[in-house]
């Protein structure tokens, strides 16, 4: 059974979960790849393994390994990490291909594992996937111009 979540979506927009993240927890699609970033970050803090995995890219490595291991262990991150805070500084669409640099506040036991990550999304069947991205620990980027063009010409 799904436990209900009140309160404000853990994606940090500010709604409701059930007016923000659940529809798309439920089986909605993200319009872009802004929102499917939002999604799977609540979809991490609360828990949601199935989404998670079902928003991967077909070619993403997870996918090579047995689905229910993978939800799984998806679904325990929100045991071991408190996701604490998503900002979305800048994304791009290109046709079918999308790109967002975002920045997650993450602890585990109590120490900061945040991160900055340039995500990459490809639009498959009217549903934008997860494909790979780069990431940085957050302090390495600290001062830096935090758009697209900045982090890829580094």
């Amino acid at each position: 059974m799904k436990r209900a979540v009140a309160g404000p979506c853990p994606c940090g927009s500010g709604v409701a979960y059930r007016a923000c993240c659940r529809r798309f927890h439920e089986g909605a699609e993200p319009a872009d790849p802004s929102e499917l970033v939002r999604s799977r970050f609540s979809a991490f803090a609360l828990g949601q393994g199935a989404y998670l995995f079902r928003t991967l890219h077909p070619d993403h490595a997870l996918r090579a390994r047995p689905e229910a291991e993978v939800i799984r262990e998806l679904s325990r991150a929100k045991n071991e990490l408190r996701y604490l805070g998503l900002t979305i500084h800048d994304a791009r669409v290109d046709g079918d291909r999308g790109e967002v640099l975002f920045a997650a506040r993450v602890f585990a036991k109590g120490r900061d594992r945040s991160f900055v990550e340039l995500s990459r999304f490809e639009r498959i069947g009217g549903g934008w996937r997860y494909l790979d991205g780069t990431l940085w620990p957050a302090g390495e980027l600290e001062g830096a111009e935090l758009t697209i063009a900045a982090i890829t010409s580094r």
